[in-house]
Order: C-alpha cells, then sequence, then structure tokens
C-alpha cells in the first residue's frame, strides 16, 4: 500500500520513524494529529472545559460543544486553563478596585509592561482588552494590593 492510499484510508497522522539496530528495519508508527486549536477539535478529541465556579472538567468533544469554544471556555489542556482561570481573577480584581473595560474621553491609565516590569500608562485612545482606571494613584494601589508577579504573570504570561 502506497502512503498516499493510507493517508486517504486513515487521514492525517503524526508519523514516528523508529530503527531497529539489529535488522536494521526502519518501523513507522501512525497517531492521529492532535489539534493545535480548539477551533480544530473534532468529534472524539478531548479538551478541557472551565465551568463558571473555576472547576476545570475533561470533556470529549461533539457538536453541541460549540457553546464553550464560543465563549472562550475551551482549552486544549489543562495548564491554559488554569492559566486562563489566574488571568480572569487578576483582571477581576483590577476592576475591583477601580478599573473599568472602556476609556473615556481624556486622560486613562492602564498597566503595562515594560522591560519585564509593570508600569502605569497614560493613554487617550483605548486599547482592546485593556482595564482602565481615572487616576494614577488607583492603578498604583491596584498593582500594590494585587501583587507585580502576579498580574505580569498572568496579564502579560511573563514568568
Amino acid at each position: 500500500m502506497k502512503l498516499k492510499d493510507l493517508i486517504e484510508k486513515y487521514g492525517e497522522y503524526d508519523v514516528v520513524l523508529s530503527k531497529r539496530e539489529a535488522t536494521n528495519e526502519i518501523m513507522i508508527e501512525g497517531r492521529k494529529s492532535k489539534p493545535k486549536k480548539v477551533w480544530d477539535l473534532k468529534d472524539g478529541d478531548g479538551f478541557y472545559c472551565l465551568c463558571s465556579n473555576g472547576t476545570i472538567l475533561y470533556y470529549i468533544y461533539a457538536s453541541y460543544n460549540e457553546r464553550e469554544i464560543e465563549n472562550g471556555n475551551a482549552f486544549l489542556t489543562k495548564e491554559e486553563a488554569e492559566q486562563d482561570i489566574e488571568r480572569r481573577k487578576v483582571e477581576t480584581l483590577l476592576l475591583k478596585h477601580g478599573g473599568r473595560r472602556w476609556a473615556r474621553e481624556g486622560v486613562n491609565y492602564r498597566l503595562g509592561l515594560q522591560y519585564n516590569m509593570i508600569v502605569i500608562c497614560k493613554d487617550m485612545y483605548p486599547l482592546q482588552g485593556a482595564i482602565y482606571f481615572d487616576l494614577e494613584q488607583q492603578a498604583q494601589k491596584a498593582i500594590d494590593e494585587i501583587g507585580e508577579d502576579r498580574i505580569r504573570e498572568a496579564l502579560f504570561e511573563v514568568r
């Protein structure tokens, strides 16, 4: 059987080559390739789902799981889901300390990253996904209470 016939019959697989030293035989082992993004999930693929109470559950994908993907609650690995929980917690704490999701007219303050340090930026134009503060002091208080390391890791994914 030719390789193209195997692909037609079995679909896409990752190929692993190994060589038997004693006989000089080359062995080919095929493994079904894993999806690279949650949007690539097909029926039968496993993924992790983040529930509203913060629990992470393992699911086998079926078409009715589209809502989890559309809402941003589906992840390929448990580690990705755990990182997203922490990001959401930090964003919630920033909002609690006087932040808001939209920029107002005039000067707005937001957190940024410069040389691996959290800095307070003064903006007049909105950035997608940023959390804004009315006063620089509010932003500094949020940094002090949440912790610069925690913000750096959760929002900017710098460890």
